[in-house]
């Protein structure tokens, strides 16, 4: 008998950490993917440029700085929706797994964007 009533505890405690889980790593996959951005795709690029005059825009830090902006408040929008899915009360756990998701895809479609792209200077 114990069993039972045991049971529906143990899923309403784990139903209520799972956010938190999830939360955490979905603020683990932002801060990450803003320091790449800001740490390895900014200064570094496309780590190749082509010897051509004049330089493809996106061998230029500056220009690479625009297009870094721009990431990281994507990055910052779509952590706020997580963050927004997860505490308000009656959303469902889809929309939280969602943008955990996305911003574990983050910091590859950031890179590509920020090393690659023209970009412009700010």
């Amino acid at each position: 008998m114990t069993e039972t009533t045991d049971a529906p505890l143990l899923t309403r405690r784990s139903a209520r950490t799972a956010p938190w889980l999830r939360l955490s790593l979905a603020s683990v996959f932002a801060i990450g993917t803003v320091a790449l951005i800001w740490l390895a795709a900014v200064p570094f690029g496309p780590l190749v440029c082509p010897a051509v005059y004049p330089a493809p825009p996106n061998c230029f830090e500056g220009n690479r700085e625009g297009s870094a902006l721009i990431m990281t408040l994507v990055v910052g929008v779509l952590y706020a929706v997580t963050l927004l899915a997860a505490v308000l009360p009656g959303t469902r756990r889809v929309p939280m797994a969602a943008g955990v998701v996305l911003l574990a895809v983050a910091p590859f479609v950031a890179y590509a964007v920020v090393a690659w792209s023209p970009g412009f200077p700010l």
